[in-house]
């Protein structure tokens, strides 16, 4: 079975560190807060506001917007200007986004979700490192808007040398609960992907690549004491499946018609005070959400 791995090739992750040729790109990646770097195998795309703004390829070719955002003509970008290029065209997103179409809500949360575990100055204290945004495989209708390491902790102040795979898919608002795309038709997805175990690991060890990887270009932080003299952590074969609610209008309907025809293990993060930081501890399962919120589920 093919493994569609997105980690990338030595010689290639080469390139985006220091003396590399694409280096600035990270260094750019790494100083802005509303840019996400995300490895695809053969390519390296970086997002801005959930868009893809810029993509280089293995053989050193860079691409720059998908034509539907531009308003007005932007020039290709130019390695030797590519901080004038990055600049321009987030210009030209947030134009697009702010008079044509909105069409970006779900992938800026993901991304927030992105920096605040990854960067932030809280990075180092969540319970997860973000490895992956926007994984699917087709063929075996696998998809998860963040594919995610939980770090294992015995106990709230120390971490074991372990980590557990975990899939978020992202909702915003309530129309996405119900129809093709919604949380009945991702559980049901994900029961189907789970069961072949043998590809959820070698999922899972493209993913750890992945992060190790992020941590070497430093687009991760706090890993510095967990990676230690090249050791990879233990892999938990057990996989988690959890949605991101955000912004559920409290009055509506919607969730309370769905969420008690999914599974009895389904689980939810809850809001961490207001933030994007995740934490075992904020998951629910579906009775603890009907429990804890009776005027939404009645």
């Amino acid at each position: 079975m093919k493994n569609n791995k997105r980690h990338l090739d030595s010689s290639f992750l080469e390139l985006f560190k220091p003396k590399g040729e694409f280096y600035d790109i990270t260094v750019l990646a790494q100083e802005d807060p509303y840019l996400n770097f995300e490895m695809r195998g053969n390519s390296v795309e970086i997002y801005y506001r959930g868009g893809r703004l810029l993509s280089i390829n293995n053989l050193g070719e860079l691409n720059g917007l998908d034509p539907q955002y531009s308003l007005s003509s932007i020039p290709q970008p130019d390695l030797h200007k590519i901080q004038e290029y990055i600049s321009n065209a987030k210009h030209i997103i947030d134009r697009y986004v702010s008079t044509v179409k909105n069409h970006l809500g779900e992938k800026e949360i993901q991304q927030r979700v992105v920096y605040e575990n990854n960067l932030s100055v809280n990075a180092q204290d969540t319970d997860y490192f973000i490895v992956d945004t926007e994984w699917q495989n087709a063929s075996l209708r696998g998809r998860a808007d963040i594919m995610a390491f939980r770090w294992l902790r015995p106990s709230p102040r120390r971490r074991i040398n372990e980590v557990q795979l975990t899939m978020i898919e992202v909702k915003q608002g309530t129309k996405s609960f119900k129809g093709k795309a919604g949380l009945q038709k991702h559980i049901s997805d994900y029961e189907l992907i789970s069961k072949n175990s043998e590809y959820m690991q070698m999922v899972a060890e493209d993913m750890l690549d992945i992060l190790i990887q992020k941590h070497e270009l430093g687009l991760i932080k706090g890993l510095d004491k967990y990676l230690k003299n090249d050791s990879k952590p233990r892999i938990n074969q057990d996989v988690e499946f959890v949605f991101l609610l955000a912004n559920y209008h409290p009055y509506s309907k919607i969730l309370d018609q769905i969420v008690h025809s999914l599974p009895i293990n389904s689980k939810f993060y809850i809001s961490s005070f207001m933030g994007y930081g995740l934490y075992h501890d904020f998951i629910k399962t579906k009775d603890e959400m009907i429990s804890m919120f009776p005027s939404v589920f009645n």
